[in-house]
This record gives C-alpha cells, structure tokens and sequence, in this order.
C-alpha cells in the first residue's frame, strides 16, 4: 500500500478528512429505519471524493443492517463494452439491487451468480441467467423477487426481437424503481441508494419524463433513502433546485481540503511512509495544488518514488511533470476533449478564460472572435452545466479545476 492514490475511490483506510460529513450523512441516511426518510444530494468538482465518501457510507450503511445500492450512473463499466442506453440503466439498476439484497440476506451462495453480470452481451445468455437464478429464488418466496425476474425475462425475449416499445420502457422503469420498496415491505428490510454522478441520467434518450417519474416514485417510498452524487455543478443545481425536485433535497457542498487539513495530510502520510519532508515543500505542494485531494495525491505518491527526503526542489519539479506526458497530460486532455469540439466557439471561450485569468463575460468576449457578451454568456452558462466553470456572485465565472486552468496556459505559453 502506497498510502495515497490518485483516480478513483480510496479505500476505506485511505480515507481523510472527511469525518463531518460522513458522520452527518450516517446520522440522517440510518434514521431510515426508525420510519423518517431523509435523501440528500452531495456536490462538487470531479476528483474532490465524493466516491470515496460513498464507498465508506456503503460499509457504514451495511454495518447498521441497511442495504446499500450504489449506482454509477455514467455506468462505467457498461461503457467499457456498449454505449449506455436508458434501458441498460435500468437494467443495471434492478440487477444491483437484487444483488445487494441476496448479499444482505446471505442467499448469494444459493443465488451463485451476480445479476449484474447479465447485462451486456448475447440476450440468450442474459435470458438463461436470469431463469436460472428465477428457478433458485423461488424458494425464497419473496413475490417481488419472482415478479421482477419474470417480468426481465419476458422483457429480454422481447428485446431479442426488436427494440422496446415505448410501454415496455415504462414497464421497466415502474417495476425497476418500485423493486427495493416491494422487497422492504415483503422482508421487513430498508435501502439507502447512492446514485454516483447523477446529472448523467440528463444524457439518456428516453420516451418520457425520467426525473418527473423518479420524482413521483421516490415521494411514495417509505423504506428507501437516497444519496445523489454530482460532478456537473450546473446541471445538478438545475435538476435539483428546479422541478421536479424544487429544492427538496438538500444539497452538501464537497470543497478542497483547507490549508491546515492539507498539510497534515501530507505530514501523516509521509511520516507513516518513512519520509521526511521539509515545511516550505509541504507548504508549497498545498499552495499549487490549492488543496484538492486528488492533485495532493498525485504530488505525495511521486514525491515518494523520488527519494527519503522531500524538498521544495522535487516539489518543483513535479509541478513541471504534472503537466507532462509521464504526469497527467492524458487527465487533462480527457477532460478538455469534453467540453466541445476543439475549434467550437465553446472551447475557445474556456481557453480564453484560462490563458487570461477572466472572469468577466464582456472581457472574454473581447478575446473570441466575432462573439458578443450575450454570446459569451450562453457559452459559460454551457460550460457551467458540465461542471468546467462556475458563477460568481457578482456575475463573472471561474474556471472549477485550477489544475486544468495551469495546463491549459502552459500550452498557450508554449505555443507562443
């Protein structure tokens, strides 16, 4: 074990930092089970460990004899094999919760297999997991188990046919989202979902109104609680502030690391790793990196591969790789590949915002070719749903990752 790690969760002896939160969502997310239901929505910049967060309240929940869902609504490991349609969710989203459930219940022996792993691929093969675990489950007499799998195998024989009537989509959203509060009623039991980066389920080409359906759904539930997760500030703000939601879930802000966190941070992990590093190279990874968890990471997993003794000179060198090949080049260009395509007025407006440090929508505009403020504004209000900017009170924008900001006006440096 390194002790730190850059991408992705940490595990749970990893994490830091973060006690006020988990211990606020534990109190309200648990209270589940005395009958008072309480959903709430974290929020805040891609790598700042909302996931880690997560997957210690996952163990927490199951610890307090909850059954935890936890859902990846960018559905990542779809997306290795097919593109993710609103069909595959919910299909994903219904296997996860059986398997949570039989998991909690002690059946997985019984069970043998993962549902989840019957989502993509032949639907011969995805037909005949699901009748085989239907014919283990029967004996467990639970209707809604038996329901739902009859129902999946019917529905994948039909979509082995042709594509899912819009009905048929409707069906399997009502049974899929209604599944863990028919198994609580029948078993006696309570769920807390946690559904990661949440704004993505926005993205999906869908035959009716998901959020307005998920809303009603969600109201009538009385033994599942739900965590919502979200990277894209703007659009998060959007579907929870508006309708259908209207502000009824309450929203906990994830923020970077303060300077005094950041630091001990650093000072515990080297010191558990047998390093010592100098106060003026700690100070001046906390200062570069502005505290952020992930770039923390990054900068004390290299500082280590360099040698026993951390100086603001290694630090200054990392802070030139970072942006290199061997560093994180390929993060930044992922994420600058998601913005808009490279020559779109979009882009332009963000690499105009980095290289010149501006905030302001009519100084921006001064700098994009043939664009008006109110054109600039449009663009930021874009940017700003896929979480790259976020608004000022007095109006202007900041760019969200300053470490993508510095990338990009390096490159405009070496350009030039």
């Amino acid at each position: 074990m390194t002790d730190f790690k850059f991408g992705g969760p940490v595990e749970p002896e990893l994490f830091y930092d973060r006690e006020r939160e988990v211990e606020f969502l534990i109190d309200k997310l648990s209270q589940i089970k005395k009958g008072i239901k309480h959903n709430y929505a974290l929020v805040g910049p891609r790598r700042i460990g909302k996931s880690s967060i997560l997957y210690v309240l996952k163990e927490q929940m199951s610890k307090k004899n909850i059954i935890p869902v936890l859902i990846d609504c960018e559905g990542r490991e779809i997306t290795r094999q097919t593109e993710l349609t609103l069909e595959l969710f919910l299909e994903f989203w219904g296997s996860a919760v059986l398997d949570a459930y039989f998991e909690h219940a002690k059946l997985q022996e019984k069970v043998k297999v993962r549902l989840s792993d019957f989502i993509v691929g032949a639907k011969d093969r995805i037909i005949a997991g699901f009748a085989e675990v239907l014919g283990r489950t029967k004996a467990f007499e639970i209707k809604a188990i038996t329901d739902y799998l009859s129902f999946r195998i019917e529905f994948e024989k039909a979509a082995e046919r042709r594509k899912p009537a819009t009905e048929e989509l409707v069906k399997l959203f009502e049974d899929t989202v209604d599944l863990a509060e028919r198994i609580a009623g029948e078993r006696g039991v309570c769920f807390v979902f946690m559904l990661d980066e949440f704004q993505e389920v926005g993205n999906f080409k869908r035959p009716f109104d998901f959020l307005k359906a998920f809303r009603r759904h969600l109201q009538r539930q009385k033994k599942v609680a739900y965590l919502f997760t979200g990277s894209n500030i703007g659009m998060m703000e959007n579907i929870l502030l508006r309708k259908p939601f209207g502000g009824h879930i309450p929203i906990e802000w994830i923020h970077p690391f303060n300077s005094e966190s950041a630091c001990n941070f650093l000072k515990d992990r080297f010191s558990r790793l047998r390093r010592t590093a100098s106060k003026e190279a700690i100070e001046e990874i906390v200062n570069f990196t502005n505290g952020h968890p992930a770039y923390l990471n990054w900068f004390g997993e290299n500082c280590v591969r360099l040698g026993k003794e951390i100086t603001p000179a290694i630090v200054k060198i990392l802070e030139e790789r970072i942006f290199e090949r061997e560093g994180l080049m390929h993060v930044f260009e992922e994420d600058l590949s998601k913005i808009s395509p490279k020559k779109g007025k979009i882009f332009q407006v963000f690499v105009e915002m980095a290289g010149h440090d501006l905030e302001s929508p009519s100084k921006i505009s001064k700098k994009v070719l043939r664009s008006t403020t109110s054109e600039v504004i449009i663009y930021l209000k874009r940017l700003e749903q896929r979480g790259f900017v976020r608004k000022l009170e007095e109006g202007g924008y900041e760019i969200v990752d300053d470490m993508l900001k510095n990338y990009v006006k390096r490159k405009i440096h070496l350009t030039h």
